[in-house]
């Protein structure tokens, strides 16, 4: 038994790079660094960072997440369809190609697919493939509890991961005003074990699986889960607004997860439900966030006094003092500022060193000094927010 299923475990993994999520959310991550580079050029005459910036962010928690979620899915022996999952791949290309990562949640990549299944189950469409695959499988049973751990693990992804992936843009206010905001915006590739029915592999343990199929042998599906999400912040600190969706998708995924196992005994009609719970609360999540960063003062806004720090450039000597967004620059060299005119000025003061007086964003005074190299950028390599009698693409600082 142990030599069938180290084979199978090799053939896996090896079909895993034939499937076209996978290639498919590379070339989606490595557009997206194109266009953000596109986008800061036009605003900043700079880019942030490099074109593989989000192409290197895109495994490393998903590994450890989906190694999480394959042992979870294992040690329970969680069955899913086949059908199912090749949904879920085409559903995830569509969304993915659609929206870029604002279409990723799994209550979407997901929840969408189970809800088009079970309507054509019940309307008794003949659709190939599709038509029958409740009857007498799990897939009521386990998808929904699916959906509720992938969204779980989708806000803790947010909350621990989120912030990671951040970029500049000037934008213009009602009143003709340029304004700042960031885009927040990540996209994990999760690989992830499933168990499908009926395959050349015996079950190891008489437990095993908990939701069973009536087929007694399975065999594993080695598959590549896009997880994404992508918002525009404005009204607050980037890190404020990320731990608050976080925190509402985490709890959307508890209630999920909650209505899975209350609606056990009456899976025909209380899973859908708990599906379409997940699908219109994560639509809502988005969709509060939107209001009330339309509804809500510019954060990121020009001021009388200091210099508006939007965001800094990698390996710059802004970086290097570890100045923060929404922190403003009050002096430089013993000189006050309040544009990057006057920031240039003040540096030309002393060549080889900085001093900077800083309020942060607790609204405490605080130091920061650096010595100046040839090379280094000549305005610190500070991307900011500043008056502007009209609107024209923003200037590295």
């Amino acid at each position: 038994m142990g030599q069938e299923w180290l084979l199978e475990l090799v053939k896996v993994m090896g079909k895993f790079f034939l499937n076209p999520v996978l290639y498919f959310t590379v070339i989606l991550v490595m557009a997206a660094g194109l266009i953000r580079i596109k986008r800061e050029r036009k605003d900043f005459h700079v880019r942030v960072n490099d074109i593989f910036h989000e192409l290197k962010l895109l495994f490393p928690a998903g590994i450890l997440a989906g190694a999480i979620l394959s042992i979870l899915s294992f040690s329970t022996g969680f069955v899913v369809p086949f059908e199912m999952i090749v949904l879920i791949g085409i559903f995830t290309i569509i969304l993915g190609a659609a929206g870029n990562g604002r279409l990723l949640s799994p209550a979407w990549t997901a929840g969408v697919p189970f809800l088009l299944v079970y309507a054509i189950d019940a309307l008794e469409l003949q659709v190939p493939y599709i038509h029958g695959l409740f009857e007498g499988s799990p897939l009521l049973t386990s998808l929904p509890i699916l959906l509720g751990i992938l969204l779980l693990t989708e806000g803790i992804l947010m909350q621990k991961d989120g912030l990671k992936d951040i970029s500049p843009k000037l934008r213009t206010s009602p009143r003709g005003l340029t304004v700042g905001a960031l885009q927040v915006k990540r996209i994990w590739m999760l690989p992830i074990f499933f168990l499908l029915p009926a395959g050349p592999l015996p079950p190891p343990f008489e437990w095993w699986p908990v939701f069973d199929w009536d087929n007694a042998s399975y065999s594993f599906l080695f598959i590549p889960f896009t997880v994404g999400f992508q918002n525009q912040v404005q009204s607050c600190l980037p890190s404020q607004a990320v731990e608050r969706m976080a925190r509402k998708v985490k709890l959307l995924g508890i209630v999920v997860l909650g209505g899975a196992a209350a609606g056990f005994f009456y899976p025909e009609y209380t899973y859908p439900i708990i599906t379409g719970i997940a699908i219109v609360g994560r639509a809502l999540i988005s969709y509060l966030h939107r209001v009330r960063e339309n509804n809500t003062l510019y954060y990121f806004t020009p001021r009388n006094k200091g210099l508006m720090v939007l965001d800094t450039i990698p390996g710059s000597p802004a970086s290097k003092m570890e100045l923060k967004t929404g922190e403003i620059i009050q002096s430089c060299n013993n000189m006050p500022i309040s544009n990057k005119e006057e920031l240039y000025k003040a540096l030309l003061k002393n060549r080889a060193y900085c001093k900077l007086e800083v309020i942060d964003v607790n609204g405490e005074i605080r130091f920061e000094q650096c010595a100046l190299y040839e090379g280094d950028h000549h305005e610190l390599g500070i991307l900011s927010v500043e008056k502007r009698k009209k609107r024209e693409p923003g200037e590295a600082m």
